[in-house]
């Protein structure tokens, strides 16, 4: 059996509590992880150059072999798209809002609209940490035909929002029943998008604010997938965010401490960035 590519991303640094962040960054380097951290640049309408905390954290992270990319601008629900169905049933209210009047939603998809944003957002990017990034993860991977071709325009390499097992948000809404399998339409490899970029799909969501009751069996979702796509000479990318996974609720550590050493024990396991790896890979049409 090859090599298995193992990818940690996490989503939503620049929002709040930056000391959650910080114990992710102590955590990670314990146990010698890189991750690809999907930063928001002016998270509810404050940039980043007005979080000196958060820079800070930020250019720790690149300085221990972390790499940050764009996560939309100010990060709303509905910033780049619509959520998929299983996001959208952890957000009901959101969910019901969108049904009842979906337009005033969909005005806000435009290319010029969704332009405007990468653009101020990638500006924040380049003032306060002094590059471009070339990633794009949408808030709530909620997307749209205007968001790639935005994203293709302005020169993004890759973006990572579709989702291969939607059971990592079933279980957030406790539905271990659930039984709703991979999306077997989705490529469990990057791919060419038709906009022009590649699109890298996450496999899932396995630490949403969990206790200790709920280590094994979130370890073993999170196991399954990733025995699955080794099996299958597949890279295994998985979904996190800092807050869901630190501080009362570092159960979700937990669960990563012990994926870790799994994968390591089953051996022939590199863990490396998400843009590292697409730099390695020869993406096929």
């Amino acid at each position: 059996m090859g090599e298995t590519t193992f990818v940690l991303t996490n989503d939503d640094p620049g929002a709040q509590e930056p000391e959650l962040f910080a114990e992710l960054l102590d955590f990670l380097a314990e146990q010698q992880v890189p991750a690809t951290f999907f930063v928001i640049p002016a998270s509810g309408g404050k940039p980043l150059d007005q979080r000196p905390e958060w820079l800070t954290l930020l250019h720790r992270a690149l300085n221990e072999g972390h790499e940050l990319q764009h996560h939309g601008y100010i990060h709303t629900a509905f910033e780049f798209g619509v959520p998929p169905n299983f996001m959208l049933d952890i957000m009901p209210e959101s969910k019901a809002q969108w049904q009842r009047d979906p337009v005033p939603f969909s005005a806000q998809h435009t290319q010029a609209i969704l332009t405007d944003k990468l653009l101020k957002g990638r500006e924040i990017f380049k003032n306060t940490l002094g590059y471009e990034p070339l990633g794009f993860r949408a808030p709530c991977v909620a997307i749209c035909d205007n968001m790639y071709a935005a994203l293709h325009e302005l020169g993004f390499k890759w973006s990572s929002n579709i989702v291969i097992n939607p059971m990592g948000w079933r279980y957030i809404n406790r539905d271990y029943d659930a039984g709703e399998p991979w999306h077997t339409a989705v490529p469990s490899q990057p791919f060419q998008h038709p906009a022009g970029l590649v699109e890298a799909p996450v496999h899932s969501e396995y630490t949403w604010f969990l206790t200790e009751d709920d280590i094994d069996r979130h370890f073993e979702l999170a196991k399954s997938d990733f025995d699955r796509a080794r099996a299958a000479g597949d890279p295994f990318i998985a979904m996190s965010h800092y807050y869901a996974m630190t501080g009362k609720w570092s159960a979700g550590l937990r669960v990563y401490e012990r994926l870790f050493a799994y994968a390591r024990e089953v051996g022939n396991v590199r863990f490396v960035t998400l843009g590292q790896m697409l730099a390695e890979q020869e993406i096929k049409n």
